[in-house]
């Protein structure tokens, strides 16, 4: 057996000790780093966002006044004059403003593009039947009720 003094031992524990607190301290080092670094991405990619649209004009909405009315089909239509009428298109159901008078703030759809899902055909005698017209669409932003 040796015979070990026991000043080395001491020595020992005091050498295991700072080894320890030194890797804690590399540990936590390395820990605060990476944390610093996620933070600055993070900051970074918060900070550069593309606008979608660069060069295009904004929206230009118009108000238009007239009365609400509901189809039976359950399509909603403002009603300008005797004349002059648009299909409505909103997140809200427009059907509590049924016979209303209100002012709509709107964007008018110019052209609709979706997919073809019937067939129209040409009579070749116009005027027997009643011709039935593309309304136009509302995509409607804000409504209120006026009085009349």
């Amino acid at each position: 057996m040796t015979v070990v003094p026991v000043g080395v031992l001491r020595m020992n524990k005091v050498v295991e000790s700072l080894m320890e607190k030194k890797t804690m301290i590399r540990n936590a080092l390395i820990t605060f780093y990476i944390l610093m670094v996620l933070g600055f991405s993070a900051t970074a990619r918060a900070n550069t966002i593309m606008p979608i649209f660069v060069d295009h004009e904004q929206v230009k909405t118009q108000v238009y006044a007239g009365e609400i009315a509901v189809t039976v089909d359950g399509d909603t239509y403002l009603v300008v004059s005797e004349t002059e009428y648009y299909r409505l298109e909103s997140n809200i159901d427009l059907k509590e403003f049924n016979g209303l008078a209100v002012e709509i703030e709107a964007f008018e759809l110019k052209h609709k593009v979706g997919p073809v899902f019937e067939v129209a055909s040409v009579d070749p005698l116009p005027g027997f039947k009643a011709e039935n017209g593309v309304t136009p669409v509302l995509i409607v932003f804000q409504i209120q009720e006026i009085a009349q």
